[in-house]
Formats: structure tokens, sequence, C-alpha cells
């Protein structure tokens, strides 16, 4: 069994199980992803509106390609380690049933244990914002069972954007076909309360629902309270996200105006024990000769 295939299965068996919603933190590089893992999260999430403002500085307005998340993914997995499931989001799937198909060979090649594919139209927006618009039904669970077919353990997250767009009728309707198509659980953008999500559940035929814990919009409600629902993974897309982007903001204003490195930052030796600095050293230790000098070339004339 692959490490990937592994993280897979365990993601699968942990959220087909009642209890509380695995929670998922939001990480978008190799560093946060360390971070994540090292606090003990079961799980980590990467999100494209993450990797668009930490990669190229730009909202979540579809400008992060499949190629992006890609990368993205490669580094994400290399900071979590193997072990550690990574949930990632695959937009649209980047075009039609074929284009999310080849996404999602892709993405499991990379390390993912489950991605999400939303039904709105390329190029899509951030769920949390106005002037959002849906593709046909029939189109978007094409793009579930395409997802669906070219995976080998990965799981398929129907997500859909339909409750803001068009309300409860079409959403549960919309849910309902996702599942009929392959998904291996769903996700309805924007769902906060634990009556929502027990129509949901019950739309969905009681595959394992997500909810979104984004800062973004309006908080649903606590965790504990979602799982009699049927809540089963809890993603924080962009909490960590957020907390840094203010702490880098208040280091650099501290720095331009005191001339001095701000105070409470995460000490030096730290990071680099986070990092693996101790084992690495060791390791070279153990592979370079014992006497390893380094090497001098005399300059020709």
């Amino acid at each position: 069994m692959s490490r990937q295939g592994f993280s897979a299965d365990r993601l699968r068996a942990r959220i087909g199980t009642a209890g509380p919603p695995v929670p998922a933190a939001g990480c978008f590089d190799a560093l946060s992803a360390r971070l994540a893992a090292g606090a003990g999260f079961e799980a980590v999430h990467l999100s494209g509106a993450a990797v668009g403002a930490a990669v190229f500085g730009l909202p979540d307005l579809g400008f992060t390609g499949a190629t992006d998340m890609v990368e993205a993914l490669h580094r994400v997995r290399a900071g979590a380690g193997p072990g550690v499931p990574i949930v990632a989001d695959a937009d649209t799937g980047y075009g039609d049933a074929l284009q999310a198909a080849e996404t999602t060979r892709r993405y499991e090649a990379a390390g993912a244990a489950a991605l999400h594919l939303e039904d709105q139209v390329l190029p899509k927006r951030c769920g949390h914002m106005a002037g959002k618009r849906l593709v046909p039904v029939a189109e978007a669970a094409a793009r579930i069972a395409a997802a669906a077919d070219a995976r080998q353990r990965l799981l398929v997250i129907a997500r859909t954007d339909a409750l803001s767009v068009a309300g409860m009728p079409e959403t549960l309707a919309r849910v309902a076909a996702y599942a009929e198509a392959g998904a291996d659980a769903v996700f309805v953008e924007g769902a906060r309360d634990r009556a929502v999500f027990e129509e949901i559940r019950e739309a969905a035929g009681g595959l394992p629902l997500v909810v979104n814990y984004s800062e973004a919009g309006a908080a649903p409600e606590p965790p504990a309270a979602l799982a009699k629902a049927g809540v089963r993974l809890a993603l924080y897309p962009v909490s960590a996200l957020l907390a840094g982007a203010r702490a880098m903001r208040d280091a650099y204003r501290h720095v331009l105006a005191e001339g001095a490195v701000p105070p409470g930052t995460l000490p030096w030796p730290e990071l680099t024990g986070l990092l693996g600095l101790d084992e690495l050293t060791e390791a070279e230790r153990r592979y370079l000769p014992e006497h390893h000098e380094p090497q001098h070339h005399e300059e020709s004339a």
C-alpha cells in the first residue's frame, strides 16, 4: 500500500464513522504544513484562495490553476509528512469532465488524500463573494463522475455553491445528483445550521458532510452540534494564513518604526529545530569523511 494511499484510506475510514468532525488545518506551503502536523492535526487542507494569496498576492478569482495547485501539493506533502491526509481544493476541476479526471490523477500523484470539486463556471469566484454562477447540474455531475472514475483511492468531495445562488431546493437537487454521480462526501458552501445539514444529509443519502469554518463568511454552529447532523470533516482554510499575515504586517511595521527586531517572534533555534536541522546535521556527519576538509581550488593564472 502506498503512503499516499494509506492517508486516503485512513481519511475515508475516519469520516465514514460517527464522531466529531475531523479538523483540517489550512496550509499553503511546507512550513505551514509542518506547523499544523506538529500541532497534532489529523488532516490538513490546501485552499486555492490561500495559494493565490500567498504565492501570487491575488484574490480568489480563478487566477490559481491546476499546475499551481499541484506544485503547492508537493510542498505541503513534504511539510506534513506521508501520514497526514491532505484535502485539496480543485476548484471546478479546471474545465469539464476530461479536465476534472486529469486533475484528479495529478492531485493523487502529488499526494492528495481527497479533493473537492465545485459547480461554478470557470473562472470561478470565492464562495463568499457575490457574482457566482453555476454550471448546469448535469455538467457538474459529469465532473464528479469523471473524477470518481479516474481516482485510485482518493476521496472525491462534491462541493456546491447553490445555496447562496439558487436556494435550498436547488441545493438539495444538486446534492442528490452529485451523490448519485459517485461523490464520497458533500460540501455545501455557506451551510451553517444543524437543521440545514440534516436536510443535506438526507438528500445525499447519508454521505459524510463537510463544513467550512472560513473567516470569509459567518461562522457555522460548533462542530459538536453539527456532528449530530452528519458533518464529518471541518475545514479551517485560511485561519493560519490570516494570523500569519497579521503577524508579518505588524513585524514589518515594527522594524520600520523602531529599527529593532519585533518582540514575541519564534526563536530562531525553534524554527531550525522544526525544520529538522539537528537530524540533517547528524545525517551529514554520517555521510561525510571523518576528517572532512573543504576543498580549495587554486585559481588559474
